[in-house]
């Protein structure tokens, strides 16, 4: 069954996934349409010595916008001071593959953060437990009639806003033109200080917007237009069944995956690669938790190259999967808060999370859940 499934995530948890998506199964025999506008080029990625492992070809980022240019240090620690740059794709153990699509659509992602991958985070949180604290900078080029749909949708609400919760963080979100471009820059910062408050956040927010906007404007991915290109924005809902046969409590569709919700620059980006994801979640709590996920990101083998070498996917667990090829292959990580299984199959990338709050014997479970909804 293929899926676009849409992630909105309210105040309380946007930047602590943006999207979270997680999923079900997935085509036998991808069919994935990548424009030519948006397509990844460049050399073949070198077939790994040790695994014989064709990745496919790594993305051409020629032109593309710098994080370190996109968000100026001295701006970024105005707003939540502490943070470093990070590449959350090759170096936190836990990710929603989603976060892939917008890169594999020509735009950019960039993060600063305190360390804490934001599906690690705790909330609300206790003394001891992770806690996010993080920007986030997403750059879909040639996108004025997505952030159009994505207005509408949200009722022409405001641009820019910073809020409190109730989970004790600052959060600050905007999505905005710069350009052609979609601009969604989001920042969350614990409430930890006297000066941490909404009314502090947004004239520091509001700087760094502005100077995010003026960078991509003048930039490849603001000036970029086609049109004659059409975006999609459309969701299928996702079905549980495969990975409650394997979970001790059962699981439900994200909440936030719906067609009520405003589509992301990610759904957009999702469908421009071909893309799949679902989010699944439980039941107990006012703050929902990812506790699964699945995404398929075509064209997307080259990130576990590079998370193999950076040695956050474990390079030993390779998992025998039905209908991989001979430089196909599939990889399970696990640590004590939950397993991951990476996919390669014919240069695409298939990503499962499974956290051990859902199953605690997360090794044999995601292993069965790979098995029951891959090529399925």
């Amino acid at each position: 069954m293929q899926t676009f499934t849409r992630g909105v995530v309210g105040a309380a948890v946007a930047l602590a996934s943006i999207i979270v998506v997680a999923g079900c199964s997935v085509p036998s025999t991808p069919t994935a349409e990548v424009s030519a506008s948006t397509a990844p080029t460049g050399t073949p990625a070198p077939t790994d010595a040790a695994t014989t492992v064709d990745f496919g070809p790594t993305p051409d980022a020629t032109g593309r916008l710098a994080c370190s240019t996109a968000l100026p240090d001295d701006l970024v620690a105005a707003l939540v001071p502490g943070l470093r740059a990070v590449d959350t794709l090759t170096d936190s153990a836990h990710i929603a593959g989603s976060e892939a699509f917008v890169p594999g659509a020509g735009g950019i992602v960039c993060d600063r953060s305190n360390g804490v991958a934001p599906l690690d985070d705790h909330v609300p949180g206790r003394a001891g437990e992770a806690l996010f604290e993080g920007v986030r900078l997403s750059v879909l080029p040639d996108a004025r009639a997505a952030l159009a749909e994505h207005t509408e949708y949200d009722g022409g609400g405001t641009p820019t806003a910073c809020g409190a919760s109730d989970s004790a963080r600052v959060y600050c979100t905007a999505d905005v033109l710069a350009g052609n471009a979609w601009v969604h820059l989001a920042s969350t910062r614990l409430q930890d200080d006297t000066d941490a408050t909404p009314e502090q956040a947004q004239p520091a927010f509001d700087a760094l917007l502005s100077a995010v906007v003026r960078q991509v404007s003048a930039s490849p991915l603001g000036t970029a237009s086609d049109d004659t290109a059409t975006d999609d924005g459309s969701i299928t809902t996702c079905d549980a069944g495969n990975v409650n046969a394997v979970t001790a409590t059962e699981l439900a569709v994200g909440p936030f995956v719906n067609s009520s919700t405003a589509p992301e620059a990610d759904d957009f980006a999702r469908n421009r690669v071909g893309g799949d994801s679902c989010e699944f979640v439980g039941t107990a709590g006012s703050y929902p938790t990812a506790d699964a996920l699945f995404t398929r990101v075509p064209d997307a083998g080259w990130i576990v190259q590079r998370r193999l070498a950076a040695g956050t996917v474990a390079r030993a667990e390779r998992l025998d999967v039905d209908g991989l090829g001979a430089r196909d292959a599939a990889w399970r990580t696990c640590d004590d808060d939950a397993c991951t299984v990476d996919v390669v199959r014919g240069g695409d990338w298939t990503h499962y999370v499974l956290f051990r709050r859902a199953a605690p014997d997360a090794s044999g479970a995601i292993a069965r859940w790979v098995e029951s909804s891959f090529g399925s």
